[in-house]
């Protein structure tokens, strides 16, 4: 019985890590299979016929190099750590290695553009990159992709590949796997200890109650006074 719970709780342990990476083996997947990919929860964000003009407008630009476009929100959980560019990298692993723009598109509809292996100066205005601010943002969308497009195929050809560095930094833990100990020490560090809080409370009761001991000894005499 003890090994099967033993088994259990291991496979319990694996299965959301298993579960994170396997959404990136899909959207590479999807990426072979067609220009575009959109996690099934995003799809409120670009309904079928945005996805087709998508895909309509990239055919129409004519880039001469390879196009990706991933709509996927982020999750720590995975290689990523939550980060979009750290995911594009992990994606571009599972493609095949050529001359490569890769988007990502995000949950709130913010681009962020990889250049991979590209010898092309690929200048994308801010303003396209990310949007106007607000819930107007995930609406411009598609116009905002037709023209990294149309800034993609006008792009001018160079003699030497410039991309992002890839990041090599670690990933922060996440809350479930730091110790519970850390924040037990940081409450603390932050608050006296029992014994401490107990004496004063003793120290202050005695102080008050001399004082008020006072006070009735001083009301005693000046009642006493008034009568002589």
């Amino acid at each position: 019985m003890r090994v099967v719970l033993v088994t259990l709780l291991a496979v319990l342990l694996l299965a959301a890590p298993a579960a994170a990476e396997d959404r990136l083996d899909r959207a590479a997947e999807g990426l072979n299979a067609s220009p575009l990919y959109v996690h099934p929860e995003l799809q409120f964000l670009l309904s079928e016929r945005d996805r087709q003009l998508i895909v309509q407008h990239l055919r129409e630009a004519n880039v001469p190099y390879d196009v990706k476009v991933v709509a996927m929100p982020s999750l720590q959980s995975d290689e990523s750590g939550g980060e979009m560019d750290r995911m594009l990298w992990a994606i571009d692993d599972r493609l095949f290695k050529g001359a490569r723009l890769l988007i990502g598109v995000d949950q709130r509809g913010n681009f962020t553009l990889l250049q991979l292996r590209l010898e092309r100066d690929v200048d994308v205005p801010f303003e396209i990159e990310y949007g106007p601010s607000g819930e107007e943002t995930p609406k411009t969308i598609v116009p905002r992709l037709r023209a990294v497009f149309q800034i993609a195929a006008d792009s001018e050809a160079r003699g030497y590949s410039y991309q992002r560095d890839r990041p090599t930094e670690p990933l922060d833990p996440l809350p479930e796997d730091r110790p519970d100990r850390d924040s037990d020490e940081d409450s603390d560090d932050e608050s006296a200890p029992a014994w401490v809080v107990l004496l004063g409370a003793g120290i202050g009761g005695l102080f008050a109650g001399s004082i008020l001991w006072g006070f009735s000894l001083a009301y005693r005499a000046m009642r006493r006074l008034s009568r002589a």
